[in-house]
């Protein structure tokens, strides 16, 4: 008789999720995680005495709320953080700063006053030309997804037909330009939606295939919900972890799988790097599917053709983060001092336009860290005072376009580049940032990779290019969450919808199983 029903492989968001899913429906769970806490990277941690950060994902940015209700965890008194405005986009100062304000009203009326009917007319159409690929992913988002070229021959009109086209063939700027065709204009707006469009990719937003991104970003949740739990990030992952318990799962922290048993093409259970072996009924994987096939499966025990296509899916997404501890906040000065009201300047992101983010891309792919890195910066204690201390401030710098495959001796030179030229992006506008600042932490890829054990730290677990989405996530033929090893079963970011806090593949890794379990 196995040990467990069930083991799930990594107490990140996904993991969790899938956990609870299943211990729910009374089923004996054990979920194992490297770490020593849940989360992943979704979690809130301690850097520094006094000061919480958020350690890899750093919002909400299309969590659904209807999956709180699909996890049962609605009654867990989780607590949502939702400011007055979601961000603050900026770049010259000729340029009129976009403000993503959360209240509908509010948000339409800075546009019609700051950016013209022109951006109001073209926004809302942006919106209604997206809401039809959303249309689609909603009946798609909780199963195995069809293929992009099945949805668009089954699209219901002409219309629809080729503005799916245009998203998932196009770029991003392919996309946007419909609604925005006067160059030159709007350039924090634009800046803004090609911004999401090329997080999680290797691209620029003129490249091909980021279209699809601007949609999954824009569809998948509230384009200007940025809202965020109450103590940080970790508090959702912390929140479903105490479920998993409360429904008679076991989480074992500081705990790292060596390998999965297998035998005769089924799955028995795992091997921990201490020798310990516990078998279980199914293994279900949160980690990324090179790990999880390469590493954990082992290459012989697979078909050839899949482990071709495991090892041709691309992984690269350079960025770096940088955690901050502050004894007061920036003092914006000249045409961002408007941002030290009303908590406005919670996040600044400094994104000039598309044509900047194109530059920096270019330098990217040359191996260059971007002489003006377009990033955001976030001060998430001043929307949630429990993060800091009394009177003083935690910071965190996000930034794309971090080059992926330069010389290891050279890593921590061009890190420390990248890093100050974020800081200054800042302190360009609030002479006071640099003294402010008491302690600095700065993460790339490589801390990704190390610390969680995510191939090529990709937080994405496979980045966000139309080869790697819908029915080709994780790889071709297999995205219905099940692998050719029977009774091993995929549930993370590798999987269908894809990355981002939102806990779906997790859930949806469970139902399959649960389906299977009870045939």
């Amino acid at each position: 008789m196995a040990d467990y029903d069930a083991i799930v492989v990594g107490a990140g968001h996904n993991g969790l999720a899938a956990a609870t899913m299943l211990a729910r429906e009374g089923l004996s769970v054990l979920c194992v995680e490297k770490t020593h806490g849940p989360g992943g990277q979704a979690a809130t941690k301690e850097l520094f005495d006094g000061f919480k950060h958020n350690v890899g994902a750093w919002a909400l940015l299309i969590f659904r709320d209807e999956m709180l209700k699909n996890l049962g965890i609605e009654d867990y008194g989780l607590e949502f953080v939702r400011p007055h405005s979601s961000y603050c986009v900026y770049g010259a100062p000729e340029d009129a700063p976009f403000i993503g304000y959360t209240d509908t009203n509010e948000i339409a009326e800075h546009i019609m006053t700051n950016h013209g009917i022109d951006a109001a007319e073209g926004l809302a159409n942006m919106a209604n030309s997206l809401q039809k690929y959303r249309d689609i992913l909603d009946k798609e988002i909780y199963k195995a997804p069809d293929s992009l070229e099945k949805l668009i021959a089954n699209a219901p009109d002409t219309e629809t037909r080729e503005a799916l086209i245009k998203i998932v063939y196009g770029s991003a700027m392919d996309v946007l330009r419909q609604f925005f065709p006067e160059p030159g204009k709007h350039n924090c707006i634009l800046g803004s939606l090609c911004a999401s469009a090329i997080d999680g990719t290797r691209m620029g937003p003129f490249t091909p295939g980021t279209g699809l991104s601007l949609a999954y970003h824009y569809t998948m949740g509230d384009a200007y919900d940025f809202r965020t739990p109450k103590g940080g990030i970790g508090a959702l992952s912390d929140t479903i972890a105490k479920s998993v318990e409360d429904r008679g799962g076991t989480i074992r922290y500081g705990t790292q799988v060596k390998r999965f048993l297998i035998e005769n093409g089924k799955i028995t259970g795992v091997e921990l790097r201490s020798g310990e072996k516990i078998t279980a009924r199914v293994v279900l994987s949160s980690i990324d599917a090179r790990t999880t096939f390469m590493d954990m499966v082992g290459e012989d025990k697979l078909p050839s053709d899949l482990v071709q296509a495991v090892n041709e899916i691309e992984y690269r997404n350079g960025y770096v983060q940088i955690h901050l501890t502050l004894k007061e906040l920036p003092k914006f000065t000249g045409h961002l001092a408007f941002a030290n009201e009303n908590k406005i300047g919670w996040i600044m992101a400094y994104i000039p336009s598309p044509e900047h983010l194109s530059r920096c891309w270019d330098q990217y792919r040359n191996g260059e860290v971007p002489d003006d890195p377009a990033s955001y910066a976030e001060f998430p204690s001043m929307m949630d005072s429990s993060l800091a201390p009394e009177g003083q401030h935690t910071c965190t710098i996000y930034a794309q376009y971090f080059p992926t495959s330069i010389p290891q001796d050279k890593h921590k030179e061009m890190r420390d580049v990248m890093a100050d030229r974020m800081i200054e992006q800042i302190a360009k506008n609030a002479p006071n940032f640099r003294s402010a600042i008491m302690d600095k932490v700065v993460f790339t890829h490589q801390y990704f990779e190390k610390t969680f054990g995510i191939t090529k730290g990709d937080f994405c677990h496979g980045l966000l290019h139309p080869g790697q989405m819908w029915d080709k996530r994780p790889v071709p033929g297999w995205a219905n969450y099940r692998t050719p090893i029977e009774n091993l079963y995929m549930c993370g970011s590798a999987c269908h919808p894809g990355p981002g806090i939102t806990c779906i593949p997790g859930y949806n890794g469970a139902r399959e199983v649960l389906k299977d379990l009870n045939k």
